[in-house]
């Protein structure tokens, strides 16, 4: 036995860099996320690209934050900003992850004979967001239009794209992060700081 091991109920022997709740939590989160484009898919292979995708991923992804910045509180009885920040960032990044596991699987495992429908379906609801916007002659004025977005979209959807776009949402995951530390942060018990 180590004489320099801490004691029993020392803080510091409680304390986790990464707690293994956190990975609980974003499994948990990327299989909700994953079920849910599995269960629109099966249900309508158009509502891929719903408007119910952003606000959904986003719901999970701001929970899974939630919840384990407060189990964290819960167990240590407090929560640096900056720690608050570290750990829901990685949450809300590997719970995202589930997004790229449904197209992965779907695309390159278990139906990539679909890739061709999804890249139309990807135009049309571009032209039709155009349309939206009074800018239908945008796609006509562009040279290649059409071709750059067939080419970006099946891009997309191979494993490097799916890299790609894991690492570039960690932009809005930060973004988002960044909200739910400041409102969960708690200040140690004797710091001399205000509680609330």
């Amino acid at each position: 036995m180590n004489p320099t091991a801490n004691l029993p109920g020392d803080p510091q022997d409680q304390l986790e860099l990464i707690p293994s709740k956190l990975f609980g939590h974003a499994l948990a989160g990327a299989g909700l996320i994953l079920a849910g484009y599995v269960m629109a898919f099966l249900v309508n292979f158009e509502w891929l690209l719903g408007g119910w995708t952003t606000p959904f991923v986003l719901t999970v992804v701001v929970a899974v934050m939630v919840m384990v910045l407060l189990t964290v509180r819960q167990d240590e009885g407090k929560l640096a900003f900056g720690r608050a920040f570290g750990l829901s960032l990685l949450a809300g990044f590997l719970a995202r992850l589930g997004y790229n596991l449904f197209n992965l699987l779907l695309f390159q495992v278990l139906r990539p004979d679909l890739l061709d429908a999804y890249v139309t379906l990807v135009i049309e609801k571009a032209e039709e967001a155009l349309a939206a916007f009074n800018l239908e002659n945008l796609s006509s004025d562009v040279e290649g239009f059409g071709t750059l977005l067939e080419t970006s979209t099946r891009y997309s959807m191979t494993f490097r794209g799916q890299c790609m776009d894991a690492l570039t949402s960690i932009v809005w995951l930060a973004f988002v992060a960044l909200i739910v530390s400041a409102v969960l942060k708690r200040a140690g018990q004797h710091d001399g700081t205000f509680n609330g």
